[in-house]
């Protein structure tokens, strides 16, 4: 884990975020780079865009993650490299341009908690659609969420096939790079029944993390959602594993704002694997 982008509108939540992300990289001896997508400047028809209001954004924007590259150095009291890119455009495509670029390892995004159904689908949309498009492992962060040592990570895993994927590896690295017990968190509907090709998945499990400090956990419910909202409640853990690409394990997640429901309201970090 060499490099971890950090997306940032300068926002409280965003701030905690580079916080957090700024944690991270203490951990691992990792360098930042903090990103900013400034927006297009308004332009009419007869002038189009002018330089100079261009400039006076994007120097401002740059200005702006100074000071938090600053801010992170004297409150994280660690002298890690830390690079400030700002760049016109959505957020989703700077993010994806500035993370194949650095060779990113991690993404770290902020999310605001408690926000009620209109800011969840506004303010959630980019978080969430960078856990899904990107194959980069992407953490998201509530905003009143603070960082403290990872001693658990519970991945909610479907065990649909999970062995014709790399999963169970990325997972297991988390797991030994966190030093973390793992925790396999499956929810099944009433109506499923254990299938040949479920059982197989499970054996696989077991000997893949033979060597790991993990455990499995069976919720069943209908809504899969709700139980692990409930479960998470309930059950002490540090970071929810998720895996959200569509075709793949627990994709159905990541429909109907379920995950955003998740990001929003269980109040842990959340971290995308792919």
């Amino acid at each position: 884990m060499e490099r971890i982008i950090v997306p940032t509108d300068f926002s409280p939540a965003a701030n905690n975020a580079a916080n957090y992300a700024a944690e991270l990289a203490k951990y691992f001896s990792a360098s930042l780079v903090l990103v900013n997508a400034y927006p297009f400047p308004p332009a009419n028809y007869e002038m189009g865009f002018t330089l100079p209001l261009v400039t006076a954004i994007k120097e401002g924007a740059e200005e702006r993650l100074k000071q938090l590259k600053q801010e992170l150095q004297q409150n994280h009291e660690y002298n890690f490299d830390i690079e400030c890119i700002a760049e016109m455009g959505s957020p989703y495509d700077v993010i994806e341009s500035v993370a194949r670029e650095q060779n990113a390892d991690l993404i770290v995004m902020g999310i605001v908690g408690e926000a009620g159904t209109l800011k969840e689908k506004l303010i959630g949309s980019t978080a969430v659609r960078v856990a899904r498009g990107l194959d980069i492992p992407a953490f998201i962060i509530p905003e009143h969420v603070r960082y403290h040592r990872i001693h658990k990570i519970s991945f909610a895993c479907d065990l649909d096939k999970t062995e014709e994927t790399d999963l169970v590896y990325i997972a297991k690295y988390f797991s030994k790079v966190f030093d973390a017990e793992l925790e396999i968190v499956n929810v099944e509907r009433p109506e499923e029944e254990i299938t040949v090709e479920k059982a197989k998945t499970s054996i696989y499990l077991e000997k893949k993390l033979e060597h790991v400090n993990h455990r499995t956990v069976y919720i069943t419910g209908k809504s899969v959602g709700h139980e692990l909202e409930d479960y998470f409640t309930l059950h002490q853990t540090d970071v929810v594993m998720l895996n959200p690409k569509k075709h793949n394990v627990f994709y159905y997640l990541f429909n109907q704002s379920i995950t955003q429901e998740l990001a929003f309201h269980v109040k842990l970090p959340i971290l995308a694997i792919h």
